[in-house]
């Protein structure tokens, strides 16, 4: 286990070497924005990214999560107009449209591992109760309550 924190610490330091320019959405209009890597893959093997102070802080609550023995997965990170707008047909009102999703932005993760159901009822678990109380140290808040999945990254809280 000590290789992966070394790894993760090393990752952390170079990923400015490794940013890649993408159009990203901000309230409907396409901006061209820097993302960085968070060293992880999706289920399709494509690299996961968020925007370069996003990144910064999510690699590091990553590593920190590690240390205290939680694998926080991610399944989604910075999403593609054309991502966004397949989601939306598939998902409805239960995603944003193309061009106003904060994943758009490269701020928001979607994380594995944070409900479980069990006899037809959901749960919420230890990893996402981790979440709760470490994530906002990091400017990662749950900010869509009925989604234990959502975190995005905000450097101020402007919302209850």
């Amino acid at each position: 286990m000590p290789i992966m924190f070394s790894l993760l610490g090393n990752a952390a330091s170079s990923q400015y070497e490794k940013a890649v320019l993408v159009t990203a959405y901000t309230e409907g209009r396409p901006v061209f924005m820097a993302v960085n890597p968070i060293y992880q893959r999706d289920k399709n093997n494509k690299e996961l990214f968020l925007s370069k102070r996003a990144a910064t802080h999510f690699t590091d609550m990553m590593v920190d999560a590690a240390k205290q023995g939680f694998h926080i997965k991610v399944i989604s990170a910075f999403r593609t107009h054309r991502e966004q707008k397949i989601l939306r047909r598939r998902k409805g009102i239960m995603a944003a449209p193309a061009g106003w999703s904060d994943h758009q932005q490269g701020l928001s993760v979607d994380i594995a591992g944070t409900r479980r159901t069990i006899k037809g009822k959901k749960h919420k678990t230890i990893l996402y109760w981790w979440l709760v109380r470490n994530a906002e140290k990091y400017k990662f808040y749950n900010d869509v309550p009925d989604e234990p999945w959502h975190w995005t990254f905000k450097e101020v809280r402007d919302y209850g």
